[in-house]
């Protein structure tokens, strides 16, 4: 069972919440003090703390420091009647899962403590299927990521040439290997992978589909391609956006007729091979405007296969950060145990325009370079540099404004409608991103429209 702990000098409301959330099934313990629930959570571990020590003096960060330094997997969720954004905006930087404002019924309370734990369950659960089927590489807890796996666990049977989209580092080549896998017919024979990108056209071909003594200088004897290396297995073509139309056109006589002829031969082999091919372009606009052969798009694309980039499901950060973590200090034999919240913070705004593969190596720099049991923001240069200069730039657009000052409620109207432009009617995934609760943002998008 869950435990919660209640911190609330309210001692109505908070024996009314502690009776609902023991309906729910939950452990429950409540208290009144910062320190008494300090001193509860040093006797005992708890999934979700509930405070409501926030006053105008933002009083709940005493908590939220311990609790970031002490108990960094406990989820606080902060309830108040102060509407502070300075607060908000402080506390959600310290790590807290969700600010909710007053009024708030004990039934709203209680879906946000499901959010809260669910985001753990998904992970292990999701942990525990990848480790079942082949798919233990791919981290993560995006309805994006979750998405990717299922439709590759599909497609892993279906016997299909697949493509597979996305940007450089968003782990092209791990869902193809894990396809391969999962293949009931393919696994027990070879996976070849072949970066066509970094192979001169003028080699490729040779390198794909072999060669007999004497095709040209320096061609001492036969050798194999890699397509019959990988013969009854699979074929991972990756940048395949990147081949010339010559070697396409070679490609699709491939896939037709199952069969290659090795370079400077007369008689053709057969091959069962399932090609997977990825890219990082938009091969659909290429074959569209005639630079890349619209016929071989389609045979390669029976199956799509997109990997969103890490700056479009940002939830996969953290999940990706303990594992990249573990393992890098595990290789480098680093007593290294966790990450600071303040480079959790940076690493959550830097963009990752290197994606997964980029993290990855973030992580094992920080790890051998780093003399401290924890990371630190400064532990990650490229992050922390972009995320100073972002608080440059705001500095320097409100020093440009118009008004020396402006409101909290009007940099609070700005940031809602800018989130409501980007995400459009979506308001649960705009309340998660804002970090605060749905009736909250309800409410603060008709004050909006009502002009209060």
């Amino acid at each position: 069972m869950k435990k919660i702990l209640i911190i609330d000098i309210d001692k109505t409301a908070r024996t009314q919440l502690k009776a609902h959330l023991i309906e729910e099934g939950y452990l429950v313990n409540d208290t009144e003090t910062e320190s008494a629930g300090i001193e509860l959570l040093k006797e005992s571990r708890y999934d979700v703390v509930i405070s409501d020590l926030c006053t105008n003096q933002c009083g709940c960060v005493g908590i939220m420091k311990w609790i970031s330094e002490n108990a960094p997997a406990t989820k606080v969720i902060i309830v108040t009647s102060y509407a502070s954004v300075d607060c908000i905006v402080q506390t959600m930087k310290m790590g807290a899962f969700n600010y909710m404002l007053k009024p708030v019924s004990a039934a709203e309370i209680a879906q946000v403590i499901e959010n809260a734990l669910k985001l753990d369950e998904e992970f292990v659960c999701l942990k525990n299927v990848s480790l079942s089927s082949g798919f233990d590489d791919i981290i993560g807890v995006s309805d994006s990521i979750k998405q990717t796996i299922q439709t590759a666990l599909k497609v892993a049977e279906i016997d299909s040439n697949i493509l597979i989209m996305g940007e450089s580092g968003t782990g092209k080549e791990l869902v193809a290997e894990a396809i391969h896998n999962n293949s009931q017919n393919r696994k027990d024979f070879p996976y070849v992978a072949v970066n066509c990108a970094a192979i001169p056209d003028s080699i490729l071909e040779s390198e794909l589909f072999g060669y007999v003594k004497g095709a040209f200088t320096g061609a001492g004897r036969d050798k194999k391609g890699l397509f019959e290396v990988a013969d009854r297995g699979t074929i991972f073509m990756d940048e395949i956006g990147d081949t010339s139309a010559q070697f396409q056109s070679k490609l699709l006589r491939v896939i037709e007729a199952k069969e290659i002829r090795r370079v400077g031969d007369t008689q053709a082999k057969q091959v069962d091979v399932r090609i997977i091919a990825a890219t990082n372009k938009d091969i659909a606009k290429m074959a569209a405007a005639g630079s890349f052969r619209a016929d071989l798009f389609y045979r390669l694309s029976v199956v799509d296969i997109n990997i969103a980039p890490l700056r479009e499901r940002k939830e996969d950060i953290r999940p990706l950060i303990d594992f990249f973590l573990n393992e890098s200090a595990k290789r480098l034999g680093k007593n290294i145990t966790g990450v600071s919240e303040d480079a959790i913070r940076i690493l959550y705004v830097y963009d990752w325009p290197g994606n997964v593969r980029e993290l990855k190596n973030s992580i094992e720099r920080a790890v051998a370079l780093s003399e401290h049991s924890t990371l630190h923001a400064e532990d990650f240069p490229l992050a922390y540099d972009y995320f100073n200069r972002l608080g440059l730039d705001t500095e320097k657009r409100e020093a440009e404004s118009e008004r020396d000052i402006v409101t909290l409620k009007e940099i609070e109207t700005k940031h809602v409608l800018k989130a409501l432009e980007k995400y459009g009617s979506d308001h649960k995934l705009i309340a998660k991103k804002l970090g605060i609760g749905y009736t909250t943002l309800w409410r603060k998008i008709k004050e909006i429209e009502n002009g209060a």
